[in-house]
């Protein structure tokens, strides 16, 4: 009788959550730095003057006219927020796209994640009855086009769940890495060979701050007919709970999308829509003030945690750090619960990222949080390791 391997233990990042303070947790993959306060004001000017009604589906027509001007300045895309079959549309968030995404297109089919993954973009398709194809990293989070070619060419060819389309997530989550134009066009090459979707994951581009810029995949020779790009305001505007997100791409990809979504969540919340449209555009300097914020977050937390022991990826983006924890400990996920335990500090284990053991001597630190509590996590996670 052929004997049966332990199923890998997954790390529950909001388990994990629970169990420390708020002054604690570099766990959950949110920012807690205050709202801006030009958008609380418009919200509640909104919200008070009782615009408070359903909207359409695609979103409100204000904040797709915004959307349209902030593609056009920041990610070199034109598209026409007013055409009839939109090629912009507002969703629940960047995981409301990513549902309306896998109903329309992953039914039955698979889509390739690179490891480590973000866990909600396997949750997702999986749920919603599709599934995902991983394709291990190098441990230097590099790959090569050969052995993605392949890798994509068999898992085409099965007879249960083919491939349908390639994940992309840059810059990553969990690691932060930021794909280089060498590796996006690798990818491209992929697709258009094997007549593949690819699903773009934006969420993190205004927090790029190394040698390579922000790339979106849409942008490169005939790629535009072939991706739908996924973002969202959570992370940028610090209202993850306000669930607004957006995705976009050419009419005919988007629209059995946007109809997903019609379905699902009929519209995404139009007073919080319509107070976001009237501070997105008017600061020009917005996005390059939150780069260097968060620049300066990761020198200050990185240099601190390396001489802890700590090896810090050099990941070319600032809001997660994904580091090797010190050489003297294996397991992340039993150096987590020991930082819990004797510090009150958590953050997420390499291996609620992975499917293989390759990561589980790492974890990803989220710093989007005051510098106040980044200083009091610090100085509790020296005390437990000098």
């Amino acid at each position: 009788m052929k004997e049966q391997t332990a199923k890998k233990i997954k790390p529950d990042i909001r388990a994990i959550t629970k169990l420390v303070p708020h002054e604690g947790n570099l766990v959950q993959g949110q920012s807690d730095l205050p709202i801006d306060p030009e958008l609380a004001k418009e919200a509640y000017n909104v919200i008070a003057a009782s615009e408070n009604h359903y909207g359409a589906s695609e979103g409100m027509p204000q904040l797709r006219k915004a959307l349209a001007e902030k593609l056009k300045r920041y990610n070199g895309i034109e598209v026409d927020p007013m055409a009839k079959s939109p090629e912009v549309i507002v969703s629940p968030g960047g995981t409301g796209a990513l549902v309306g995404i896998v109903q329309s297109y992953l039914q039955g089919k698979s889509a390739l994640v690179f490891e480590p993954y973000y866990p909600y973009h396997r949750i997702i398709i999986e749920q919603f009855g599709g599934k995902t194809d991983t394709f291990a990293l190098n441990k230097d989070l590099s790959f090569e086009k050969d052995a993605l070619l392949a890798h994509c060419r068999a898992a085409k060819e099965k007879s249960e769940f083919p491939l349908r389309a390639i994940i992309v997530c840059t810059p990553a989550n969990p690691s932060g890495k930021v794909m280089t134009q060498t590796e996006l066009e690798a990818i491209a090459d992929v697709a258009k060979e094997l007549d593949l979707l690819v699903i773009s994951d934006e969420v993190y581009e205004h927090y790029v701050s190394g040698e390579h810029p922000h790339i979106p995949i849409a942008t490169l020779p005939d790629m535009w007919d072939r991706t739908i790009t996924v973002n969202s305001f959570s992370k940028s505007w610090n209202i993850s709970g306000w669930r607004l997100g957006y995705a976009y791409g050419a009419a005919d990809l988007i629209a059995p999308v946007n109809k997903a979504i019609n379905i699902i969540y009929v519209c995404a919340a139009t007073p919080l829509q319509t107070a976001l449209s009237r501070v997105l555009m008017a600061r020009e300097n917005y996005y390059n003030d939150l780069r260097e914020l968060f620049d300066a977050k990761r020198h200050r937390f990185s240099g601190a945690l390396t001489d802890l022991g700590f090896k810090i990826y050099d990941s070319g983006s600032s809001f997660y750090l994904w580091t090797r924890i010190p050489e003297e400990f294996d397991d992340a996920l039993k150096f987590n619960e020991m930082l819990i335990e004797k510090a009150g500090v958590g953050a997420t284990p390499g291996s609620a990222f992975a499917d293989s053991d390759d990561w589980d001597a790492h974890m990803r630190i989220c710093i989007a949080r005051e510098d106040h509590i980044l200083e009091g996590a610090l100085a509790k996670i020296t005390q437990v390791l000098r």
